[in-house]
């Protein structure tokens, strides 16, 4: 059994699918999936939480593939709001939902051991082996950051994707520290730095669990992160969904099928609801 949390709006829900449409392909492990979601829009409009509906559409792809899998949606936006509304971070040129991981140890029904991620990955081997590292002494496992390790500190973690152990987290309120670190100093990669600060148990993971780069051979996740450019400097934030993108600037094709799955299940979508909206026309 696998445990994965995802984070986000209503518009994380394509790179939802497409990821565990990867996953799915390299595992035949049970998953337990949680998304945790939050309503925000009365701080922007488009910042509108994750639907049910939507949720019911990936608890079909994943029984699809095993009847044991399963789906849970979280709604914390009283949890994030309560805490975190007004403070310094929550207008940078990252969304407030970059928040929602560092409430995880409040969140009861969450199990100890979870893996969490981006929803921009795509896995390419079996998820198992990196859930089945052992971090029982540690608050979490990471890899190295691309950038950050030659721009802010050789040892600093991407956030993106995180082997979490909750139950030393909620014990050392290294968590808590962390969200307490986000109301109080203006950061560029607030999450993300706080994680690095503040958790004083980390284990750094080998690069294939989050290549953030290209693809190598062992490579076991890739995570489309964005990156820049040097000569000229640019910055590069192409996404799995932006396909045309992936295929024509990075030619990157190597998940294809993945992507086919996925325009299929979009498609479907698109259909059930122009057939649906007919119905009510005059």
């Amino acid at each position: 059994m696998v445990n994965i949390m995802f984070c986000g709006n209503s518009k994380f829900y394509d790179g939802l699918i497409i990821s565990l449409l990867s996953i799915l392909k390299h595992t035949n492990s049970v998953l337990n999936v949680y998304v945790l979601t939050a309503d925000l829009q009365d701080i922007k409009e488009d910042y509108k939480p994750i639907t049910k509906n939507q949720i019911l559409t990936v608890e079909k792809i994943l029984k699809e593939k095993n009847i044991k899998n399963q789906i849970k949606l979280i709604d914390i936006s009283d949890m994030l709001k309560d805490e975190m509304l007004d403070t310094i971070n929550m207008n940078t040129a990252y969304t407030p939902y970059i928040f929602l991981r560092l409430f995880a140890d409040k969140i009861d029904c969450l199990p100890s051991k979870i893996l969490y991620l981006d929803s921009d990955i795509v896995c390419y081997k079996d998820i198992s082996e990196l859930y089945n590292i052992d971090i029982s002494d540690y608050d979490f496992a990471a890899s190295k950051d691309y950038l950050g390790r030659w721009f802010i500190d050789y040892r600093y973690l991407n956030s993106g994707v995180l082997l979490l152990n909750l139950d030393k987290i909620r014990k050392n309120n290294s968590f808590s520290n962390c969200r307490k670190m986000c109301m109080e100093r203006k950061m560029l990669l607030p999450d993300q730095t706080a994680l690095n600060v503040m958790c004083k148990d980390k284990l750094s993971l080998p690069r294939k669990f989050n290549e953030q780069k290209e693809r190598k051979e062992d490579t076991v996740i890739r995570h489309f992160s964005m990156t820049i450019k040097l000569l000229p400097f640019k910055k590069i934030n192409i996404k799995p969904w932006n396909i045309d993108k992936i295929h024509d600037i990075y030619g990157i094709h190597d998940f294809d099928d993945v992507l086919d799955e996925y325009l299929k299940i979009v498609r479907r979508e698109e259909l059930y609801e122009t057939t649906n909206t007919n119905i009510f026309c005059n």
